[in-house]
C-alpha cells in the first residue's frame, strides 16, 4: 500500500506570518493536532499542539509576552521538515517516523503540498488492513507514566517533557478514572500564556502543642488546575487480550490517541498510536 492511499487531503495550512491565535483557531475548528506551513506555495515547517504548549511557556524572551493574536507562527514553528512522496510505501514511511520520532510527514510531490500522513491516518489504516493480526499486549507499553487527581497541571506538564510522551493516565491506585493528554495541556496554557499555569496563595495556621492562640503563619503557593480539571473521566480502555485492530477503532471513534489496557480494573499498561505504527512498521499493510 501507498501512502497515497492512506494520507490525509487536502491539508490544513498556514502561513509562517499569521498569528498563533489563527493556528489555534483552525486546530479547533478541524479537530486537528498540527499545521503544515507554508512559503510561497511550498512546505517550510509544521506547527503542533506540543510546539504551542513549549515554546510559549518556557524561556524570558519579550515575544512571548505579547497576545496571541501578535504572535506569528514563525516564532514557535518546527522547521526540519521530514517529506515523503505519494508513492512511498506505507510501512517504509512509518519506519521514517518512528525513526525521527515524529507524528507526521508532509508529502509532496516535488511541485506542490499533495496531503500529510500523521499517525492518525496510520491507527485508520491499521483497523481497517490489520483485524486479527496483532493482540493488545504484543504492541503495548507495560510502562505507564501516572498522575493522581490531585497532582498539579505543572507536574503533569514536568512528566510529559521528561518521558517525552504525550499523555499521561490519572489513576485511583491501580484503577485507571482519567486521562490527561498534551492538547488538553496545551489549550490550558494557551488561554493566559503571558501569566502561565495560574497559582493561588494559601495561608496555613499551625497551634502550639497546648492550647493558646494561633501562632507560626506561613503561606504556601499551590496551582489552581490539577490533573483532575482538566482530564478526560469517561475513560475507554482495552483489555489486553483485545484484537489490536479493535482498539485502533476506539481511538478514532472517541478522538484519543492513547487506550490504557487493563485485566480486570486493573492497569497494566498502555496503547498508543506510536504502538500501531510500530505494527504497521513490523507487519506492513
Amino acid at each position: 500500500m501507498k501512502v497515497s492511499e492512506v494520507m490525509s487531503s487536502p491539508v490544513v495550512a498556514i502561513k509562517p506570518v499569521e498569528p498563533i491565535a489563527h493556528a489555534k483557531r483552525l486546530m479547533l475548528r478541524y479537530r486537528i493536532k498540527r499545521l503544515v506551513v507554508i512559503d510561497q506555495g511550498k512546505p517550510v515547517g509544521m506547527v503542533s499542539m506540543r510546539d504551542l504548549a513549549e515554546r510559549l511557556g518556557r524561556g524570558a524572551s519579550t515575544w512571548r509576552r505579547r497576545p496571541l493574536d501578535r504572535i506569528p507562527i514563525a516564532r514557535v514553528m518546527s522547521r526540519g521538515l521530514v517529506t515523503v512522496s505519494p508513492g512511498t510505501d506505507v510501512d517504509k514511511a512509518a519506519k521514517l517516523m518512528l525513526r525521527h520520532g515524529i507524528s507526521g510527514l508532509v508529502v509532496f510531490d516535488g511541485v506542490e503540498l499533495a496531503g500529510i500522513l500523521t499517525k492518525t491516518d496510520l491507527t485508520r489504516c491499521f483497523s481497517e488492513r490489520l483485524r486479527g493480526r496483532l493482540r493488545v499486549r504484543e504492541l503495548m507499553s507495560s510502562k505507564v507514566v501516572t498522575v493522581n487527581r490531585m497532582h498539579s497541571l505543572s507536574r503533569v506538564v514536568e512528566l510529559m517533557e521528561k518521558h517525552g510522551i504525550g499523555r499521561v493516565i490519572v489513576a485511583d491506585g491501580d484503577r485507571p478514572i482519567g486521562i490527561v493528554t498534551e492538547s488538553d495541556v496545551a489549550f490550558a496554557q494557551l488561554e493566559r500564556p503571558t501569566e502561565g499555569i495560574g497559582q493561588r496563595r494559601v495561608r496555613y495556621t499551625r497551634r502550639p502543642e497546648r492550647a493558646g492562640r494561633p501562632m507560626r503563619r506561613y503561606v504556601k503557593y499551590i496551582a489552581l488546575l490539577t490533573a483532575e480539571d482538566i482530564m478526560h473521566p469517561k475513560l475507554q480502555t482495552i483489555g489486553v487480550e483485545g484484537d489490536a485492530a479493535r482498539a485502533a477503532g476506539l481511538m478514532l471513534r472517541h478522538g484519543i490517541s492513547g487506550l490504557p489496557v487493563v485485566e480486570g480494573e486493573r492497569l497494566v499498561g498502555i496503547l498508543t498510536k506510536t504502538d500501531l505504527t510500530k505494527g504497521i512498521a513490523r507487519l506492513g499493510v
